[in-house]
Protein backbone atom coordinates (compact mmCIF):
# COMPACT_ATOMS: atom_id res chain seq x y z
CA UNK A 1 0.00 0.00 0.00
CA UNK A 2 1.08 3.63 -0.64
CA UNK A 3 1.93 5.82 1.46
CA UNK A 4 -0.98 8.24 0.44
CA UNK A 5 -3.38 5.29 0.47
CA UNK A 6 -1.96 3.92 4.05
CA UNK A 7 -3.21 7.45 5.00
CA UNK A 8 -6.65 7.56 2.94
CA UNK A 9 -6.94 4.05 4.33
CA UNK A 10 -6.58 5.20 8.34
CA UNK A 11 -7.95 9.01 8.57
CA UNK A 12 -7.98 8.50 12.03
CA UNK A 13 -4.31 8.31 11.85
CA UNK A 14 -3.00 11.61 11.48
CA UNK A 15 -4.94 13.45 14.73
CA UNK A 16 -4.07 9.95 16.62
CA UNK A 17 0.08 10.62 15.80
CA UNK A 18 -1.03 14.02 16.66
CA UNK A 19 -2.28 13.42 20.17
CA UNK A 20 0.68 10.50 20.02
CA UNK A 21 3.60 12.82 19.57
CA UNK A 22 2.29 15.73 22.14
CA UNK A 23 1.17 12.87 25.13
CA UNK A 24 4.58 11.11 24.16
CA UNK A 25 6.36 14.14 25.03
CA UNK A 26 4.76 14.66 28.41
CA UNK A 27 5.10 10.82 29.46
CA UNK A 28 8.86 11.43 28.99
CA UNK A 29 9.02 14.90 31.00
CA UNK A 30 7.28 12.39 33.48
CA UNK A 31 10.35 9.88 32.89
CA UNK A 32 13.63 12.18 33.21
CA UNK A 33 12.27 14.15 35.78
CA UNK A 34 11.42 13.19 39.79
CA UNK A 35 8.72 10.71 40.26
CA UNK A 36 6.42 13.43 41.32
CA UNK A 37 6.38 14.82 38.33
CA UNK A 38 5.00 12.28 36.37
CA UNK A 39 1.38 12.45 37.14
CA UNK A 40 1.15 16.03 36.33
CA UNK A 41 3.15 15.85 32.78
CA UNK A 42 1.01 12.90 31.74
CA UNK A 43 -2.25 14.79 32.30
CA UNK A 44 -0.46 18.07 30.44
CA UNK A 45 -0.14 16.05 27.45
CA UNK A 46 -3.15 14.19 27.59
CA UNK A 47 -4.69 17.78 27.60
CA UNK A 48 -2.60 19.54 25.32
CA UNK A 49 -2.86 16.46 22.79
CA UNK A 50 -6.50 16.97 23.34
CA UNK A 51 -6.60 20.11 22.51
CA UNK A 52 -4.54 19.84 19.43
CA UNK A 53 -6.68 17.07 18.39
CA UNK A 54 -9.86 19.38 18.43
CA UNK A 55 -7.85 21.77 17.11
CA UNK A 56 -7.40 19.79 14.39
CA UNK A 57 -10.74 18.58 13.73
CA UNK A 58 -12.28 22.05 14.23
CA UNK A 59 -10.11 23.56 11.60
CA UNK A 60 -10.84 20.03 9.33
CA UNK A 61 -6.34 19.79 8.88
CA UNK A 62 -7.16 16.10 10.73
CA UNK A 63 -8.75 14.62 7.42
CA UNK A 64 -7.41 17.21 5.30
CA UNK A 65 -7.41 15.79 1.60
CA UNK A 66 -7.63 12.18 3.69
CA UNK A 67 -11.36 12.13 3.96
CA UNK A 68 -13.31 11.10 6.92
CA UNK A 69 -12.93 7.72 8.65
CA UNK A 70 -15.95 5.22 8.33
CA UNK A 71 -18.29 4.35 11.64
CA UNK A 72 -16.38 1.33 12.19
CA UNK A 73 -12.88 3.05 12.66
CA UNK A 74 -14.78 5.23 15.39
CA UNK A 75 -16.32 1.81 17.02
CA UNK A 76 -12.67 0.37 17.27
CA UNK A 77 -11.74 3.43 18.86
CA UNK A 78 -14.43 3.59 21.54
CA UNK A 79 -13.75 0.02 21.86
CA UNK A 80 -9.85 0.28 22.25
CA UNK A 81 -10.65 2.99 24.87
CA UNK A 82 -13.03 1.27 26.72
CA UNK A 83 -10.65 -2.12 26.94
CA UNK A 84 -7.72 0.25 28.26
CA UNK A 85 -10.47 1.99 30.53
CA UNK A 86 -11.20 -1.29 31.85
CA UNK A 87 -7.42 -3.20 32.31
CA UNK A 88 -6.86 0.12 34.00
CA UNK A 89 -9.09 -0.27 36.54
CA UNK A 90 -8.00 -4.10 36.93
CA UNK A 91 -3.95 -2.51 37.75
CA UNK A 92 -5.34 -0.15 39.83
CA UNK A 93 -6.84 -2.97 41.74
CA UNK A 94 -4.44 -5.29 41.57
CA UNK A 95 -0.78 -3.16 42.58
CA UNK A 96 -0.16 -0.60 45.32
CA UNK A 97 -0.60 2.89 43.16
CA UNK A 98 3.00 3.98 42.73
CA UNK A 99 4.79 0.65 42.87
CA UNK A 100 6.42 -0.25 39.94
CA UNK A 101 4.95 -3.28 39.05
CA UNK A 102 1.95 -0.68 38.60
CA UNK A 103 3.66 1.69 36.41
CA UNK A 104 4.60 -1.44 33.92
CA UNK A 105 1.63 -2.85 34.08
CA UNK A 106 -0.07 0.42 33.11
CA UNK A 107 2.30 0.69 30.46
CA UNK A 108 1.82 -2.30 29.20
CA UNK A 109 -2.38 -2.05 29.10
CA UNK A 110 -1.31 1.16 26.84
CA UNK A 111 0.77 -1.15 24.57
CA UNK A 112 -2.27 -3.80 24.86
CA UNK A 113 -4.72 -0.89 23.42
CA UNK A 114 -2.64 -0.15 20.42
CA UNK A 115 -2.83 -3.35 19.18
CA UNK A 116 -6.75 -2.54 18.99
CA UNK A 117 -6.19 0.64 17.46
CA UNK A 118 -4.08 -1.14 14.92
CA UNK A 119 -7.50 -1.39 13.12
CA UNK A 120 -8.45 2.33 13.12
CA UNK A 121 -5.37 3.99 13.39
CA UNK A 122 -3.02 2.27 11.23
CA UNK A 123 0.26 -0.32 11.14
CA UNK A 124 2.36 2.39 12.56
CA UNK A 125 -0.12 1.66 15.96
CA UNK A 126 0.52 -1.69 15.73
CA UNK A 127 4.25 -1.26 15.75
CA UNK A 128 4.10 0.96 18.46
CA UNK A 129 1.77 -1.31 20.60
CA UNK A 130 4.52 -3.92 20.25
CA UNK A 131 7.11 -1.73 21.14
CA UNK A 132 5.43 -0.74 24.25
CA UNK A 133 4.87 -4.49 25.15
CA UNK A 134 8.37 -4.84 24.49
CA UNK A 135 9.69 -2.42 26.70
CA UNK A 136 7.74 -3.52 29.06
CA UNK A 137 8.93 -6.55 29.09
CA UNK A 138 12.62 -5.61 29.35
CA UNK A 139 12.04 -3.80 32.03
CA UNK A 140 10.04 -5.91 34.32
CA UNK A 141 13.02 -8.42 33.46
CA UNK A 142 15.67 -5.91 34.24
CA UNK A 143 15.10 -5.15 37.90
CA UNK A 144 17.62 -2.85 37.68
CA UNK A 145 15.86 -0.36 34.98
CA UNK A 146 13.95 2.29 36.43
CA UNK A 147 10.57 3.23 35.99
CA UNK A 148 11.73 6.36 34.83
CA UNK A 149 13.57 4.70 32.00
CA UNK A 150 10.81 2.68 30.92
CA UNK A 151 8.73 6.13 31.48
CA UNK A 152 11.68 8.02 29.25
CA UNK A 153 11.37 4.95 26.40
CA UNK A 154 7.47 5.00 26.17
CA UNK A 155 7.39 8.60 25.75
CA UNK A 156 9.96 8.38 22.96
CA UNK A 157 8.19 5.87 20.91
CA UNK A 158 5.32 7.56 21.12
CA UNK A 159 6.61 10.82 20.02
CA UNK A 160 8.26 8.92 17.18
CA UNK A 161 5.43 6.87 16.01
CA UNK A 162 2.87 10.41 16.70
CA UNK A 163 4.98 11.92 14.05
CA UNK A 164 5.77 9.21 11.76
CA UNK A 165 1.57 9.24 11.83
CA UNK A 166 1.54 12.92 11.39
CA UNK A 167 4.09 12.49 8.39
CA UNK A 168 2.77 9.57 6.38
CA UNK A 169 -0.84 11.33 5.87
CA UNK A 170 1.17 14.48 4.31
CA UNK A 171 2.97 12.54 1.98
Amino acid sequence: MELTGLAEAFPLMRGGGLFLAVIGLGILVGGVGPASWRIPALIAGAALGVVAMAVAGITKWAFDGIGYPAWWQWAVLGVAVLVEGYLVSVVAERYEFGSREFWLAMLFVVGVHFLLLTFSHGPICGLLAVLCIVNVVIASRVPSMGVGTAWSIDGLLKMTAGAAMVAVTLV
